[in-house]
C-alpha cells in the first residue's frame, strides 16, 4: 500500500498491465507506469521517483473487526463485475513459468513466503515455517524482530525493542505473547495489556506475502529463515 502523493502532487492510478507477473499501475496524471510490488516509477515523465509506503496487515475480517470496530470494509461494485471475468485467473498465472531462476535456493519459485526488509537487507519465511512456528524472534539488518502467526495469513512483524533492549518472547495465551524479560503479556496489535510493560507497544515491522521469485527479484540478496 502506497500514498498517491509525489512531489506535492496527488495522483490517480489504474491497472495497465503485468511486468514479471506483478501489476503495473499508471498514473493519469502524467501517464508514468508504476511497479506495484516496489512502489517505484519505472517509465515516463516521473521515472525514477518513488512512493511512500503505507503500512498494512493482512488480517481476518474478525480481527480487523475486533480491532477496529468502526472499521469500515472496502466492496467491489456488484454492476460493474464482467460476466465475462475470470475469477480463477491466480490459479492460471501459476502455470506459467517464472522470471527469476530460484533453483540455487532451494525454494520453489512459487514457494509463498513473508518477506521484511529493513534497509539493505530483507529476509524471507516460508508460509511452512511459519505455520509450524507462530511465533519467530529474529534480527533482520540489525533489527531486532518478532513475527507473530495467528494462522493462514494473519501475520504481523514488529521491532522488539523497547527502551533500547531487545526482548526475547514466547507465545503466551492464543491471543498473547509473553516476554522473558519481565513476564508482560503482548496482544496481536504488539502492545503489552498485562504486566510491567502496560500500556507500552513496539513499533510495527512491514510484512509482505509473496511468492518467493517475485520477492527475490526485488531483494535479490534476501536470505531465507531456517537456510
Amino acid at each position: 500500500m502506497w500514498t498517491r502523493t509525489v512531489d506535492g502532487r496527488r495522483l490517480n492510478f489504474h491497472l495497465a498491465g503485468i511486468h514479471n507477473q506483478n501489476f503495473i499501475m499508471r498514473d493519469e496524471e502524467t501517464g508514468s507506469f508504476w511497479q506495484q510490488v516496489s512502489g517505484t516509477c519505472i517509465a515516463g515523465p516521473l521515472k525514477g521517483k518513488q512512493l511512500t509506503r503505507v503500512h498494512n496487515d493482512e488480517l481476518t475480517l474478525g480481527q480487523f473487526a475486533a480491532e477496529a470496530p468502526q472499521g469500515t470494509v472496502l466492496l467491489p461494485e456488484p454492476e460493474r463485475v464482467d460476466e465475462d471475468y475470470e475469477r480463477d485467473w491466480e490459479a492460471q498465472i501459476d502455470r506459467l513459468p517464472t522470471v527469476v531462476d530460484t533453483s540455487d535456493s532451494g525454494l520453489g519459485p512459487r514457494t509463498l513466503v513473508a518477506g521484511v526488509a529493513i534497509g539493505a537487507a530483507a529476509r524471507a519465511y516460508t508460509a511452512e515455517t511459519l505455520e509450524k512456528r507462530r511465533v519467530i524472534v529474529d534480527e533482520v539488518g540489525g533489527t531486532p524482530v518478532l513475527l507473530w502467526s495467528r494462522g493462514g495469513r494473519s501475520l504481523r512483524g514488529f521491532d522488539r525493542t523497547i527502551d533500547g533492549k531487545a526482548l526475547l518472547f514466547a507465545p503466551g495465551t492464543e491471543a498473547t505473547v509473553v516476554d522473558a524479560e519481565t513476564g508482560s503479556s503482548w496482544d496481536f496489535r504488539g502492545c503489552a495489556v498485562a504486566g510491567a510493560f502496560t500500556g507500552r507497544c513496539m513499533t510495527p515491522v512491514q510484512v509482505l506475502w509473496d511468492y518467493w521469485f517475485d520477492w527475490r527479484a526485488y531483494n535479490p540478496r534476501s536470505e531465507v529463515f531456517g537456510r
